[in-house]
C-alpha cells in the first residue's frame, strides 16, 4: 500500500504543478493538500488522534473533489476533452477516486487488527493469517 500511496502522492504533485498556471488563482491548493495527505501515509508511526483527524480531512477532501466534479460536468461543452474545463473535470474525478486508498490507509491504522496484520506481513501481497497453513 505504501507504493500505491506514494504513486498517488506523486500524481497529485504533478496535477498541482499543472494547475499552477490555471486561470483560477488557487485551484492547485486542494491537489497540494491531497498530495500531502497521501505522502503522510508513508510515515510508519502516526498516533491514533492524528490518524483520526487525517481520516476526517481525507473524507472531506474526497467529497470536495466529487462535489467539484458534479458542479463542472453540467457546464461541459460538446468538445469538452479539448478545453480546459474538461481537464478540470478529469482531475477532479481522478482526485476523488484517488482519495479512497488514502482514506483506507488512515482507517486501517485506527483498527487494531490491521496493525497486528501489518506487523506479520512480509510481502507486498500476503494471505490472511486464518488461511495460511501453520508451520
Amino acid at each position: 500500500m505504501l507504493y500505491v500511496n506514494g504513486l498517488i502522492g506523486s500524481i497529485f504533485i504533478l496535477i498541482t504543478l499543472l494547475h499552477v498556471p490555471h486561470p483560477m488563482p488557487f485551484s492547485w491548493v486542494p491537489y497540494l493538500g491531497a498530495a500531502a495527505l497521501a505522502l503522510i501515509t508513508l510515515k510508519r508511526e502516526i498516533s491514533d488522534i492524528i490518524s483520526r483527524a487525517l481520516a476526517v480531512i481525507t473524507t472531506l477532501t474526497m467529497f470536495f473533489f466529487f462535489a467539484g466534479f458534479f458542479v463542472v460536468v453540467p457546464r461541459l461543452a460538446e468538445g469538452w476533452y479539448s478545453h480546459q474545463e474538461g481537464w478540470d473535470a478529469v482531475c477532479l474525478l481522478l482526485g476523488a477516486f484517488a482519495m479512497i486508498p488514502i482514506l483506507s490507509e488512515y482507517s486501517c491504522r485506527l483498527k487494531a487488527d490491521c496493525l497486528e496484520a501489518r506487523a506479520d506481513r512480509r510481502a507486498f501481497f500476503s494471505v490472511p493469517s486464518h488461511i495460511r497453513p501453520h508451520r
